[in-house]
């Protein structure tokens, strides 16, 4: 009763501040929505026990707490009305109009279809959410607002794979959205709850350190709360916020692994707000500072000249304090602070039904036409999505954002087709650099463009760094072999119709062609052949729908599976070998290490690479291929008879070879056991550490890095 109750309250609370903010009509639509949607969840209950309806009353809440309109609030009521229920999207629209039944759409699952992969259905929704967003941003802020409560609520879900594939996917996509819209409050939230759930042992580590920090530190900012305070009432700047705060438990995780530093040695752990009441006291305010304290050379940002792509703006300092102490100081003026908390949804401008402007979502319009067009995949889009940006001008001085890593080529496509198109060389602060020199902020960019030259070579998508960039070199070079491509998809095509008895028309005649052709755009058969032919759709895309074969598993969770063969900057038949100290198997984020006999295969985070000479590092990636990989298991647990035995009757159960076995018994009585598996993919690989967890006594299982079974002794 009590759970029934507390949604109850909420959903007073959000008619209450709509009849408020907007008026009684619109509180009387409010109502009406969830009443609607209260009754067609009314036999459903979630995993806690709860009611159904609880969830979207909760996800209403965060939508009206973040300042969105009435047909936003109306559609999270909604949201699972069309997915979850036996009503219809077509009775939504009746009841409640066109433009909420859209954005319920846009935020509807796609269902898995016959003969299709699950994973595939969950990568076409997120693109189809996604892709919804282009035309209206509500639509992904109202999903954010979805995923944030299930992730505030994911401990609901019995089992524990089922956490971690949502908490993946959501650090993977939906907390790299939040933060290119600027909505920082909620990408912190939902980086922490992926965290807890993905790396429990972590999290709980540096909760507990951050913690200690803080009571240890509370005087110390204290003071310099104070400080600053004085200061600025010395100086007649009106400020309405001084406060400090540790940053999030996942950013600190992160900045210890990626500079390799332990919890100690970050010495930005802490930063200091000020919120002042202008920009011209923004200034000021900084002025003061540095007259207190030393400025740190290399260490001041000034977002509110040039502000991010998601808008934010801000002026961020590291300042040595007269206790010696490196402190981070962050000032703002009170629309930024919102701003900075809600990003989008804090300057709702809404002009006939269209949302303002915004480098994001016209970054989106540019991901899915090359995307529709088999230019890009998801796994690239996924990638670019969670990078930083860097900032450099144009010789005019305008500001361009673009992806950390960024290049010349990339900045010259980011003008214009054409001008990349043409692209001759590049000049960076006046002085001639590379096509594959990495731009820094601030830098100034100039483009040599020669109207003669021949335009892109393959050679160019080794420079080419963002997604957009690589788009559009690929798409030249498409339509430069064209005819070498479709007399290549042509020969597959006849391939396949040998293989099955069927012609070719009988083929794409087929339902499940057909959708899947429809869903990549592809209207003709010259455009399918020109696409087998390059390579943007793989002939086991085609044939998974013609009979009963062994479709290839998804590697990644937002690409299509390649296979094992190694691309070496988009060239095959390069010799490679896979290195043993990481043991990369498909699936792995890769590199490649040039060497005398050839390219060496690591992993990206592989510890090895962490002082070779990067000039010799080259862009990888997995292709096609039927081989096994050799992957090592650890495994720790309780001393029993038995274990071994049962632990390879787990590796069995699920058709995985053994190569080989290594175990030991501690001081201790915990047992540790070594196994050498070969699988397909990384997919499979940890499918089966989930499967060994279950083990009754096992404590622990992870993938070890190297190779413990050539002396066929543990490590020492």
């Amino acid at each position: 009763m009590e759970m029934d109750e507390n949604y109850k309250t909420v959903i007073n609370e959000i008619i209450e501040k709509v009849k408020k903010d907007y008026s009684e009509e619109s509180a009387e639509i409010v109502r009406h929505a969830y009443e609607f949607a209260k009754t067609a969840h009314q036999s459903q209950s979630r995993a806690s026990g709860e009611p159904y309806i609880s969830h979207p009353v909760q996800v209403a809440k965060i939508v009206a707490d973040m300042g969105m309109d009435v047909p936003s609030i109306c559609t999270a009521l909604l949201h699972d009305v069309a997915e979850d229920t036996k009503v219809p999207l077509e009775e939504i629209e009746k009841q409640f109009g066109h433009e909420i039944a859209t954005m319920v759409n846009g935020l509807t699952k796609i269902k898995t279809l016959e003969n299709e992969d699950i994973k595939f259905s969950e990568i076409e929704t997120i693109r189809k959410m996604i892709f919804a967003m282009a035309q209206d941003v509500r639509v992904v802020l109202i999903k954010l607002a979805d995923r944030l409560h299930n992730m505030r609520t994911v401990e609901g879900f019995a089992e524990e794979e089922k956490r971690k594939e949502k908490a993946k996917q959501t650090l993977e996509v939906y907390a790299p959205i939040a933060n290119r819209l600027g909505i920082y409050t909620m990408k912190r939230e939902l980086e922490d709850l992926s965290f807890k759930q993905l790396y429990p042992q972590e999290y709980i580590e540096v909760k507990k350190l951050v913690d200690k920090k803080i009571q240890e530190r509370s005087q110390e900012i204290g003071y310099y709360k104070s400080e600053i305070a004085n200061l600025l009432k010395q100086n007649g700047i009106e400020f309405t916020e001084i406060s400090g705060r540790a940053k999030h438990f996942y950013s600190i995780w992160m900045k210890m692994k990626e500079k390799n530093k332990s919890f100690d040695e970050i010495y930005d752990l802490f930063a200091i707000r000020v919120i002042v009441k202008n920009i011209p006291m923004c200034y000021e305010a900084l002025g003061a500072i540095h007259s207190l304290w030393t400025p740190v050379p290399g260490r001041f940002k000034d977002y509110i000249a040039a502000p991010k792509s998601n808008g934010y703006r801000a002026l961020h300092n590291t300042v040595i304090t007269d206790r010696g102490e490196f402190l981070e100081v962050q000032i703002k003026d009170e629309q930024m602070n919102h701003e900075a908390e809600y990003g989008m949804a804090a300057h709702w401008k809404y002009k006939e039904g269209k949302v303002e402007k915004s480098e994001f979502i016209d970054q989106l319009m540019e991901w899915q036409k090359d995307y529709s067009k088999g230019l890009a995949g998801w796994n690239e889009m996924a990638t670019e999505l969670s990078l930083d940006e860097v900032f450099v001008f144009t010789p005019t001085g305008e500001v361009k954002h673009l992806t950390k890593g960024s290049t010349p080529i990339d900045f010259a496509y980011s003008i214009h087709t054409d001008v990349g198109n043409h692209y001759a060389g590049a000049s960076v602060n006046g002085r001639l650099v590379p096509m594959g020199y990495q731009l820094k902020d601030g830098d100034r960019v100039q483009i040599i463009v020669d109207k003669n030259n021949e335009g892109p070579n393959p050679n160019w998508l080794k420079s080419a760094h963002s997604v957009h960039t690589r788009a559009k070199i690929k798409k030249f070079l498409r339509d430069k072999f064209a005819n070498e491509y479709m007399e290549k998809g042509k020969e597959m095509l006849r391939d396949l119709s040998k293989k099955y008895h069927l012609s070719v028309e009988e083929i794409l005649d087929r339902q499940e062609v057909k959708n899947y052709l429809k869903d990549r755009n592809i209207e003709k058969e010259d455009e399918l052949e020109l696409r087998l032919g390059s390579g943007a759709v793989k002939i086991y895309q085609i044939e998974k729908f013609l009979g009963q074969i062994v479709k290839p598993e998804f590697q990644h969770e937002f690409s299509e599976p390649e296979g094992t063969e190694i691309v070496v900057d988009d060239l095959k038949g390069i010799e490679v070998r896979f290195a043993k100290c990481c043991n990369p198997v498909p699936g792995d984020h890769i590199v490649g290490f040039v060497t005398k006999n050839g390219v060496s295969i690591h992993t990206t985070d592989c510890s090895n690479l962490r002082n070779v000479d990067k000039n010799k590092l080259v862009r990888v990636s997995w292709g096609n291929s039927n081989e096994l990989f050799g992957a090592n298991i650890g495994l720790e647990g309780d001393d029993r008879d038995g274990l071994l035995s049962d632990i390879m009757n787990r590796i069995h159960e699920k058709h995985v070879q053994i190569a080989s076995v290594v175990s030991w018994v501690d001081d201790l009585r915990i047992a540790h056991i070594s196994v050498r598996v070969n699988v397909t993919n990384l997919d499979q690989l940890n499918d089966l550490i989930s499967h060994l967890k279950k083990e009754k006594g096992i404590k622990k299982v992870y993938r070890e890095r190297g190779n413990n079974f050539e002396s066929g002794s543990p490590k020492s």
